[in-house]
């Protein structure tokens, strides 16, 4: 479990489970359809981040009989049920809620409270979404967030950055919604706020869903990934060319790859095997990632 994403995680959980907390005790004051709805999808989110700890403690676990390329893509299947989640307890639910309060409006009532509360919650959620962004900096770069976002395998650090991104603006909806109300007296505005932060989450959960759904379905590494490794490959001093490349991400920043390879002329069999264990060794220790590879030497048809 990285150390940068274990982070990020931890403090998504506390800065969820306070603001859950805050969100339930002022639904109580006021009853704010939107802080009704805010506070399931914390609480939500909450569980969301204990799946992602145990999706990542199951994926690093070693390789065993039953699974021989190990159980990495147990993140994957965490954040797939973190998917799950947002969609309905998040976002079905919302919208629900937010339509039976249009059809049949109550007045919320001493929203001073509300406004306080989402103030403080929109800035505890900052905190968790600056945490979030410094552990994903060093994998991230210089690329565009979105773009790091879809091409990333470190799904774990995907999902919490998704999931601060709908909590910030969901608590932007809120705090308008709320707002409104105070200024028009029309308790309308609170379900219009419940019902926008429900799509809001549903947009969110197809977003990751299918990001993580490619993974599953043993997405390749990024093109610029496969070809460094194929010029590793051709630079090794014993290899003439790289016929076929097969690369396959089998978990957060692990991969498998299978390499055709055509090796220049070796004096015996035990000299070919040498060739190929030594490529083995210069392939790892240049990308840490690759966790399975397999060499065969062949020749061009």
């Amino acid at each position: 479990m990285s150390a940068n994403s274990s982070k990020a995680i931890l403090l998504a959980l506390l800065a969820n489970g306070g603001i859950a907390v805050s969100k339930f005790v002022v639904y109580g004051i006021t009853h704010s359809s939107s802080l009704l709805t805010e506070g399931i999808h914390s609480t939500a989110d909450c569980i969301n981040q204990v799946l992602l700890f145990v999706g990542m403690k199951q994926g690093q676990k070693p390789a065993d009989p039953k699974h021989p390329l190990g159980k990495g893509q147990a993140a994957f299947i965490a954040s797939f049920m973190v998917a799950l989640m947002l969609f309905s307890v998040g976002g079905i639910y919302s919208v629900v809620e937010g339509l039976h309060k249009i059809r049949h409006p109550e007045a919320p009532h001493d929203l001073g409270w509300a406004v306080g509360l989402l103030i403080f919650a929109i800035g505890l959620e900052g905190w968790s979404m600056r945490g979030a962004l410094q552990a994903a900096k060093a994998e991230r770069g210089n690329l565009p967030l979105l773009r790091y976002m879809r091409r990333s395998s470190s799904t774990e650090l995907v999902v919490v950055l998704a999931e601060d991104f709908a909590a910030l603006v969901g608590l932007v909806l809120a705090l308008v919604a709320v707002l409104l109300v105070m200024v028009t007296g029309n308790p309308v505005w609170d379900g219009i706020g419940s019902v926008c932060i429900g799509l809001l989450l549903i947009a969110v959960a197809w977003f990751v869903g299918v990001e993580v759904t490619s993974l599953l379905m043993n997405e390749a590494p990024p093109l610029a990934l496969r070809a460094r490794i194929r010029e590793a490959v051709e630079e090794d001093p014993e290899v003439e060319t790289c016929l076929n490349l097969i690369a396959v991400v089998v978990g957060s920043e692990r991969l498998m790859v299978a390499l055709q390879v055509k090796f220049k002329e070796q004096a015996t069999g035990h000299a070919l095997v040498d060739a190929i264990n030594l490529l083995e060794v210069r392939l790892k220790d240049r990308f840490p990632q690759i966790q399975h590879l397999f060499v065969e030497p062949d020749h061009e048809a």
